[in-house]
């Protein structure tokens, strides 16, 4: 029954075959494949998409950042260098983003694991959409407590770090 071809026949020559028709057996070599939600590449419209999301999300957050001054200014001023401040965090995340995507690949490469698995543009948006949100945190929060959640983050991150080597290199048993 494991396997229906050499079974529907018996050695007396008796034939299996229609008892096994109405069976959904597939063969051993059909295997299944699931779809992914995300495709191994990531395309250029969909990175520049998400880049010009990420400009306009900032450039909304500086403007509302900035909306106590809305009743003394033009708000044609105040959009244009909503825009332009909106547009300079984006370029500083961007180098952020190439930073940290040469940074995935220089510890592939130390692993000897170049798969192939990550996708340059993915890694890049993802550590630009961080970088870029940091970057407006950072313009939000009063210096004395961004010092503290900026140490905070790092003891966090140290942790992570840690954790991630004693798994890879099974310190502390087989995770």
């Amino acid at each position: 029954m494991a396997n229906p071809d050499a079974v529907q026949y018996c050695e007396c020559g008796y034939d299996f075959t229609p008892h096994f028709q109405g069976f959904p057996i597939k063969p051993a070599s059909d295997t299944t494949v699931r779809k992914r939600l995300f495709p191994d590449e990531m395309g250029r419209g969909s990175f520049l998409l998400g880049i010009l999301l990420i400009w306009l999300a900032l450039s909304v957050g500086e403007l509302y950042r900035i909306r106590i001054e809305l009743p003394r200014r033009p708000k044609m001023e105040l959009g244009l260098s909503s825009l332009m401040v909106g547009m300079t965090d984006l370029a500083a995340a961007l180098v952020v983003g190439a930073i940290g995507w040469a940074c995935v690949w220089i510890v592939l490469a130390a692993q000897s694991k170049r798969d192939g698995s990550l996708c340059p543009k993915r890694t890049t948006f993802v550590v630009t959409l961080v970088a870029a949100g940091v970057l407006f945190v950072t313009r939000t929060i009063d210096p004395s407590v961004l010092v503290q959640h900026v140490m905070q983050i790092l003891f966090v991150l140290a942790i992570a770090i840690a954790s991630y080597y004693a798994g890879c290199r099974n310190w502390l048993g087989k995770w």
